[in-house]
């Protein structure tokens, strides 16, 4: 069993999406765990830090990522601040219209962007391993699309000439950045859990 280090629904699913066809079932983490810290300034750090503390508390592998669009324009914010960069409590619809905002009147060609996911996989016996995925795109001047979560449909790949948010899933988990960290991870993990 692998525990992924979340209690977001969408991004449990898009981890069961990504590791189906490898035969590793993932499961959400138990609810009444307390929250992990996270006061890390960088993805890798954040995903290290969830993950350790929470292989203590399950006893079992678990799957830590950070994840989070950074733009070129805003000198790489909101970077890890992305699922809370209008406030807490997180709330996708107010981050999407502060990142507008932030970025009004800004032309076409400097609204260029990552999406960048650190996964840290972490066995019971308190060995880890990194992997890192990343994917360029621009952030569109409103939102297109119903699909994915959180910034899906600001961020336009021209290579598809379609925002994630109008992709379907399976397209989206060919070339996400997740779907990317979860390709390195399994290269260099090598089945170990099996």
């Amino acid at each position: 069993m692998l525990y992924i280090a979340s209690h977001n629904q969408d991004k449990v699913k898009e981890f069961e999406i990504l590791f189906h066809h490898q035969g590793i079932s993932v499961q959400a983490l138990p609810e009444k765990l307390p929250a992990a810290p996270e006061g890390a300034r960088s993805f890798a750090a954040n995903a290290v830090e969830k993950a350790i503390f929470y292989s203590e508390h399950v006893n079992d592998w678990v799957l830590a990522d950070d994840s989070g669009l950074c733009v070129d324009k805003l000198f790489g914010a909101p970077g890890v601040l992305s699922a809370r960069y209008a406030g807490d409590p997180s709330n996708t619809q107010a981050n999407n219209k502060k990142l507008l905002e932030s970025l009004a009147g800004v032309p076409w060609a400097e609204r260029t962007a990552r999406f960048i996911c650190v996964l840290a996989l972490w066995d019971p016996n308190g060995r880890g391993w990194l992997a890192q995925g990343e994917v360029k795109g621009i952030i569109t001047m409103s939102p297109f699309g119903e699909n994915g979560f959180g910034y899906d449909p600001l961020f336009y790949l021209p290579s598809k000439g379609q925002t994630f948010g109008q992709m379907t899933a399976k397209t989206k988990h060919s070339l996400s950045h997740r779907a990317m960290a979860v390709r390195e991870l399994l290269r260099t993990w090598k089945g170990v859990a099996q």
